[in-house]
C-alpha cells in the first residue's frame, strides 16, 4: 500500500470515529428557502444514549406558534420532537402564540421506537368574542354562518370574532335568506328572517244552506259546508258542492295570495231524481272511501260523508286506514233514496311502509346524503323514507366521508350518529444523512476500493 492512500484511509476513519452522534455537516454554499424549511423536520431531545427514538409531531391552529417542550424552546409550529424511548415517560408540552391563550398540555408516556404521537393545539383567542342570535318565520329553518357552523332556528351562534360575518338559512319550500350582521366584542347580534313562500297561496271560505255539502275544489274532496280551505295557490279553481237530495253547485273562484275568498249558496233540490245517495260513517273517522274502487273522500265524525249521485242498482263500499283492517260492504241504490253504511273497523297489524331515518354528525354541520341524494345538513331527520336498507353519508371538508347502511323498518325511526374522522397528516421520517456524511462514505469507498486492489 503506498504511504500517501494509508494516510488518507486512516484521515477519513478516524474522523468518521471522532465525528459526534447527530452531528450533521452544512457545505458551503447559500442556503435556498426550501433547505431553510427542512430544518424544522425534528428536534432530538436529551435521554439516554443508545435508546430507540419516536417521535411528537406538534401542530396548531393557527399554525406558527412557539412549542417549549420539556421546558426546551424547541421552535414553531408545524414542528416534529424526537425523544429516546428510555427517557422520562412525562412530557409537558406548551404551545403560544401572540393573541391567543396559552396551550399547555403534559403526556405521560413516551413513543415507542418509531412511533409518532399527534398532538394538535387548538388555540383560543384571547380577543372576546360575542354571539348571533337566529329567528326566522317559519322557525325550523337552517342557519349557516359564514358558510361553515349550522344550527336550526331559533338558535344562537356563540363565541363569534368581531366583525362582519354572513348568515344565510334554508328551508324546504321557502326562497334561501341572506344577511350581513357585525359582531361587538361582547355583545349579541340579532338576525330576524321572514321567509318567502316559493309558492304563494290564499283561502277559500264556502258556506251553503243547508250545510253539509260536500266541497271539491278541482275534483279534490276537501270536505263539508261551512269550511275554510286554505294553501290554495293563485289563480283560478273549480268548486263544486254536492249534497244528496240537492242539485249539485259549480262555479269558479279566483285566489290571490295572502288574502281569503268566500261565498255562500243556497242549494236547489231536486224533484224528480234519477240517482241516489249513500252516507258513510266509521268508528273511528279519517277512513277513505271507495266506491267501487274510485276515491270519493274520507269520513267525518262531525260529519256523515254523503255520496251523492249514484246510480240505481248494486255497490260496493271499501274503507281503507291504517293500522286497520279494511272494510268492504255491497250496498244496494235505489233512485231518490238514501244508504247508510256505518263501518266498525277492526284494528290490525298492518306495517307501515315508510319510516325516518334521523341523523347526527361530531362535529355538526357535515352534508347529508342518503343514497347519494343530498338531503341537508347534520343534525336533521328523513321522513318517508322507504323501508329497507339504504347508505347514509356525511361529508364535511377536512373530514374523510363517513358511510353508514341503514336498515328502516316501517312506521320507525331509524338513527345514524357519525363520527367523522380528520384527514391525517404524513407521519415524519427521519432526516437522510448530511451531504459531508454522504461524501465522506464515498471517499472512503473509493479508498478501500484502491486498497484492494494494491
Amino acid at each position: 500500500m503506498k504511504p500517501v492512500m494509508t494516510i488518507l484511509l486512516v484521515s477519513i476513519l478516524l474522523f468518521l470515529v471522532t465525528l459526534p452522534a447527530g452531528a450533521e455537516e452544512t457545505l458551503p454554499g447559500p442556503v435556498t428557502p426550501a433547505e431553510t424549511q427542512a430544518v424544522t423536520e425534528a428536534v432530538t431531545l436529551p435521554g439516554y444514549i443508545g435508546g430507540d427514538v419516536g417521535y411528537f409531531s406538534i401542530n396548531s391552529v393557527p399554525s406558527g406558534a412557539d412549542v417549549i417542550f420539556d421546558g426546551k424552546y424547541l421552535g414553531e409550529t408545524p414542528i416534529v420532537a424526537e425523544v429516546y424511548t428510555t427517557a422520562s415517560p412525562s412530557h409537558t408540552i406548551s404551545v403560544s402564540r401572540q393573541g391567543y391563550k396559552t396551550w399547555i398540555q403534559t403526556y405521560s408516556r413516551n413513543p415507542a421506537a418509531g412511533q409518532t404521537i399527534e398532538v394538535t393545539a387548538n388555540l383560543e383567542p384571547v380577543v372576546q368574542t360575542g354571539s348571533i342570535q337566529v329567528t326566522s318565520s317559519p322557525a325550523g329553518a337552517i342557519a349557516r354562518l359564514d358558510g361553515g357552523e349550522t344550527l336550526v332556528t331559533p338558535g344562537t351562534f356563540r363565541y363569534v370574532p368581531p366583525g362582519y360575518h354572513t348568515v344565510e338559512l334554508a328551508l324546504y319550500g321557502y326562497f334561501p335568506y341572506s344577511t350581513s350582521v357585525n359582531v361587538a366584542a361582547g355583545g349579541t347580534s340579532s338576525v330576524s328572517a321572514s321567509l318567502s313562500p316559493m309558492q304563494t297561496t290564499g283561502s277559500l271560505r264556502v258556506t251553503s244552506s243547508p250545510s253539509g255539502a260536500e266541497i271539491y275544489v278541482d275534483e279534490i274532496y276537501r270536505g263539508y259546508t261551512p269550511l275554510t280551505i286554505g294553501s290554495l295557490s293563485t289563480g283560478r279553481h273549480a268548486v263544486r258542492l254536492h249534497l244528496s237530495g240537492y242539485q249539485d253547485y259549480t262555479r269558479t273562484v279566483e285566489i290571490e295570495s295572502g288574502s281569503q275568498s268566500s261565498f255562500s249558496v243556497t242549494l236547489t233540490p231536486v224533484y224528480q231524481p234519477t240517482t241516489g245517495d249513500i252516507v258513510v260513517t266509521s268508528v273511528p273517522d279519517g277512513a277513505a272511501i271507495y266506491l267501487d274502487g274510485n276515491y270519493r273522500g274520507t269520513t267525518n265524525e262531525r260529519n256523515p260523508f254523503d255520496i251523492t249521485g249514484v246510480a240505481p242498482g248494486t255497490h260496493t263500499v271499501t274503507l281503507l286506514k291504517n293500522r286497520y283492517k279494511d272494510y268492504s260492504a255491497d250496498v244496494t241504490v235505489l233512485a231518490g233514496k238514501t244508504v247508510t253504511v256505518s263501518a266498525v273497523l277492526t284494528p290490525g297489524s298492518v306495517t307501515p311502509s315508510t319510516g325516518d331515518v334521523s341523523v347526527e354528525s361530531s362535529p355538526s354541520g357535515a352534508e347529508v346524503y342518503l343514497d347519494n341524494a343530498y338531503e341537508g345538513f347534520a343534525p336533521l331527520t328523513i321522513h318517508n323514507v322507504p323501508a329497507g336498507s339504504h347508505v347514509v353519508m356525511l361529508r364535511m371538508s377536512g373530514y374523510q366521508d363517513f358511510q353508514y347502511t341503514v336498515q328502516v323498518s316501517g312506521g320507525q325511526t331509524a338513527s345514524v350518529i357519525g363520527g367523522l374522522t380528520p384527514v391525517p397528516t404524513t407521519v415524519p421520517t427521519k432526516s437522510p444523512l448530511s451531504p459531508a456524511m454522504a461524501v465522506l462514505g464515498v471517499l472512503a469507498g473509493l479508498a478501500l476500493l484502491y486498497v484492494g486492489r494494491e
